[in-house]
């Protein structure tokens, strides 16, 4: 009865049989189905194909890439950070849609939250890179510290930004993030703070640096032998040395050991000073710490010795490291002693040491032949200066631009001026464009041999090239006017001077000065002479002897007596 019943179970033809699990074909995708999908059934779309890593599947959704999608995107899947750097890497693709610098600001949160940091670092760099003016910094700073505060992730983006800044010399934009990384109580790493404080000081901000350097203090930050190192040489580069050996002093008795940069930091600052008693300390303070001696200390000693005249102490130093068989004296060592030779005339000494460069292996460049022919130009020795340019072209050597405005120096101060003009033509057949230097010289020569008109026609025609004056241009036109009489322009030029920013030395006001005086107007001489304690510059020794002479002239001869008695004091 049961096996006659079955069959009624069983259908009549078995091909025919269908299981409700399997269908009876695959299914088809209907756009008209996936764009009538509502934006959060889309996102939800999106997220699931991320997240089985169905790339392809995601090519067929018919959207429109926004910086509000990818936002939500990246918001809804920030937890994975794979999807999230698939699906950015996959909108940056698109040829009309380029993601914005929130999108960026979130990437990198979430890259940087799952220790991704190589993608991180780069995706912070493209971030920098979009930072063109200083608004869209201050809206991705906004940004980051909104997602950071959103997200509760972690706060190395904001490290890897500063640094990025001082890596692409954005000093502005790295001090905004540094100052305002204190404020919300993030503290950068000390390495990123060494990175500013040098990128500061390499390009002549040394002030900034100090002031940096306080700030981490206050921080809690606390500096190393390479932080101590990069302070040491901004005080120096600020014309504070004394404050450097404070600071070096003040570390020491603190516990820190200095290392050799700083020492020879703060030898090179007294070098620059002038003042080789503050290098004698230094060495002194060395040889207590044991720490030793460099090649760069010695050079730094020689440098110092040279530039004080005593080009004889110097050499004493260089054959000490000679004898020494643990420091060799470098290239730079013996450009330095010669260099020392050319600009005290003694020229066969010069050329002692070249040959001795020669055979200790070290070839002939550019430095050390400008240095040779500035030494024959400076001396009055211009035909010697002459034989050794030919000597260059055997050597298969070509003067550059300071080798050229030293021979044009040369031929200025023989009075040789059309000579001069031939070899600015020579210049500038040869590729090189008189700098404002080579206009500096013509101007000069031009004033020695009394043709001021010639020196105004060039001036005008230095204008004309573009070439931007620089304080010595301004003191040679000065000087042209004053010398012609022409109190008026003189006037008008010195006004000029002042708003440009250039009266910081006594150069410009020594040369107002004494062109006054020469005219005999020693009322407005006195003017300029007042304002200089203005512009925080000190008289010097010319200042009051212009002042004295100016007198003596007029026969005020109490007046001259005075300022004959403070050019005593100088």
């Amino acid at each position: 009865m049961l096996r006659h019943s079955s069959r009624w179970l069983l259908p009549s033809n078995p091909r025919r049989v269908r299981f409700f699990h399997a269908p009876s074909s695959s299914p088809r995708w209907n756009p008209r189905e996936e764009s009538r999908l509502s934006r959060p059934e889309l996102l939800d779309r999106i997220a699931r194909i991320l997240v089985l890593r169905r790339l392809s599947a995601l090519k067929c959704l018919p959207f429109a890439f926004s910086d509000d999608l990818l936002g939500s995107v990246l918001h809804r899947l920030r937890l994975n950070p794979t999807a999230c750097l698939r699906f950015f890497e996959f909108a940056s693709e698109q040829q009309d849609y380029r993601p914005d610098v929130k999108g960026y600001c979130k990437l990198v949160h979430i890259l940087a939250r799952a220790r991704m940091y190589e993608e991180t670092r780069a995706y912070v760099n493209e971030l920098v890179s979009l930072c063109r003016n200083n608004y869209v910094s201050f809206v991705v700073w906004d940004e980051l510290l909104r997602v950071y505060r959103d997200y509760g992730f972690s706060p190395v983006v904001f490290d890897m930004i500063l640094k990025a800044y001082v890596e692409k010399g954005m000093v502005k934009n790295a001090l905004y993030v540094f100052d305002k990384m204190g404020k919300c109580g993030r503290v950068p790493s000390l390495r990123t703070c060494n990175s500013l404080l040098s990128r500061l000081v390499r390009n002549g901000e040394s002030y900034t640096a100090v002031l940096v350097f306080d700030q981490m203090a206050r921080m809690g930050i606390v500096p190393d032998v390479f932080t101590c190192a990069i302070m040491v040489n901004a005080n120096c580069k600020n014309g504070q040395v004394d404050k450097a050996m404070e600071f070096v002093e003040g570390m020491e008795n603190a516990g820190f050991d200095m290392n050799i940069v700083a020492y020879n930091s703060l030898i090179d600052g007294y070098v620059s000073c002038g003042d080789m008693e503050g290098v004698e300390r230094v060495l002194k303070m060395m040889a207590d710490k044991g720490v030793s001696k460099n090649v760069v200390t010695y050079t730094s000693v020689v440098k110092g010795f040279c530039k004080q005249c005593e080009v004889e102490k110097a050499e004493k130093i260089v054959r000490a490291m000679e004898d020494d068989k643990s420091i060799v004296p470098d290239e730079r060592t013996y450009g330095i002693l010669l260099d020392g030779y050319c600009r005290i005339g003694k020229m066969d000494d010069a050329l002692r040491v070249k040959e001795k460069m020669l055979e200790l292996g070290f070839g002939l460049n550019n430095v050390i032949c400008n240095c040779l022919i500035n030494g024959y130009c400076k001396f009055g020795q211009l035909s010697q200066a002459e034989v050794f340019v030919s000597q260059m072209i055997d050597w298969n050597m070509k003067l550059d631009s300071y080798g050229y405005n030293a021979l044009v120096d040369g031929y200025c101060r023989e009075g040789l001026i059309g000579e001069a003009f031939k070899l600015c033509n020579e210049m500038i057949h040869e590729g090189i464009e008189p700098s404002a230097v080579t206009y500096n010289t013509l101007l000069k020569g031009l004033c020695r041999v009394g043709d001021f008109n010639g020196a105004l026609h060039l001036w005008r025609l230095m204008l004309e090239r573009g070439v931007v004056p620089n304080e010595v241009s301004l003191c040679t036109l000065l000087d042209v006017y004053l010398k012609m009489g022409d109190l008026e322009m003189a006037l008008l030029l010195w006004k000029d001077i002042l708003a440009r920013g250039f009266a910081k030395s006594s150069i410009v006001f020594n040369t107002m000065i004494h062109g006054l005086c020469k005219m005999g107007k020693m009322a407005e001489a006195e003017e300029i002479f007042g304002r200089m304690e203005g512009h925080r510059c000190l008289p010097d020794e010319i200042t009051y002897r212009a002042l004295r002479d100016g007198y003596c002239k007029l026969g005020n001869f109490e007046r001259a007596l005075a300022f004959s008695s403070k050019c005593q004091t100088v």
